[in-house]
């Protein structure tokens, strides 16, 4: 049995060169889990939080998922979980849906209500003037350990946040890993590779 390696590896300092910002873009994608291939899905050799291929079953597509605003997916956010062997991290991530018709109650709300997903945010922290790897902190992935599912969904009628649509609050629990990055090559490559899961997987 492999013990497992619990060290931390790199000297604790914030970068001057690249330094971190805080917020996600207003544009991600959401895919259902059970349609993720998870045989094809590869991970970097020696970074065992980065994923390399991400791909869907044949036929299957993720959807973008857009919140405009100043802070869009307010409240997205990774929580360290106490465990009693072993401690995880629990993933939320929000977002808002602006508008409440009969297409998109059937075709979104009930779904999100029931489903389990895997989504990519993008950072506004994509590490590009990294020498080593520039762009590879742009895209992350939520869900892929034990799929996001609803933990809250509501439609207030009054929302001044959601104007009478819908706030969702999706969560996952017990994961293994502080972050998974979604990374191949270069920021161009990745983002070209997070734009093809909207489209049918052949």
């Amino acid at each position: 049995m492999a013990v497992c390696d619990i060290t931390i590896k790199k000297d604790i300092a914030p970068s001057c060169d690249d330094p971190i910002v805080p917020g996600l873009e207003q544009e991600g994608v959401i895919m259902n889990r059970a349609e993720v291939d998870f045989g094809a899905v590869t991970f970097n050799a020696t970074r065992k939080n980065v994923i390399e291929t991400l791909a869907l079953k044949t036929g299957k597509k993720g959807y973008k998922v857009q919140v405009f605003g100043a802070t869009p997916f307010t409240g997205t956010n990774t929580a360290l979980a106490t465990g009693t062997y072993r401690n995880t991290f629990t993933n939320t991530v929000n977002m808002v849906v602006l508008a409440n018709d009969p297409d998109v109650c059937n075709d979104i709300i009930d779904g999100l209500a029931n489903g389990e997903f895997v989504i990519v945010l993008e950072n506004k922290a994509k590490g590009l003037n990294k020498t080593e790897n520039p762009g590879d902190s742009a895209f992350q992935v939520y869900g892929y350990y034990q799929g996001l599912k609803a933990a809250e969904i509501g439609n207030d009628k009054y929302s001044e946040e959601t104007e009478g649509g819908w706030s969702i609050s999706l969560q996952e629990t017990k994961v293994p890993k502080s972050a998974l990055f979604l990374y191949k090559t270069s920021y161009d490559a990745t983002k070209t590779l997070v734009e093809t899961l909207t489209k049918p997987s052949e």
